[in-house]
């Protein structure tokens, strides 16, 4: 099961901060997947701390850049209609965890439609990573 923390992802501690830092930028992002990309083409990702699954390091950074865009419409007054927050739908029995996951299909989805559904205006949860459960987590820190 791959868990969409970066603590359980990153072994890092330097990376795990510039991925959580509250003010990380779209372009401090990008610089940081392109180190990615670059250490996993000279094969030096495992011993920089990254990711063994790109998979995973595909999650770590969609995430990073949910929160990121959050706080772009947080400046935006004309856009606090937008709501922007990251889920985990859980380990769901699926061809792609080899029906390994004790979660059915509709429990899975349970969580993402109920942030599909979130009311205009709604102040929480916002910006924030969300359990299977509907539960607000921290990432940094499971």
């Amino acid at each position: 099961m791959i868990h969409l923390f970066i603590n359980t992802l990153i072994t890092d501690e330097s990376l795990r901060k510039k991925f959580s830092n509250p003010e990380l930028t779209d372009e401090e992002l990008l610089d940081l997947v392109n180190t990615y990309l670059n250490d996993v083409r000279s094969g030096q990702h495992i011993e920089k701390g990254w990711p063994t699954t790109a998979y995973g390091m595909s999650k770590v950074a969609l995430t990073a850049l949910s929160f990121i865009q959050q706080r772009q419409f947080n400046s935006d007054k004309t856009r606090e209609d937008i709501i922007v927050n990251a889920v985990h739908p859980g380990y769901v029995n699926t061809d792609m965890t080899r029906h390994k996951g004790p979660l059915t299909i509709e429990e899975g989805a349970d969580a993402p439609t109920f942030l599909a559904l979130l009311p205009n205006y709604c102040t929480e949860p916002v910006g924030a990573m969300v359990w299977c459960n509907r539960n607000i987590v921290k990432w940094d820190s499971l």
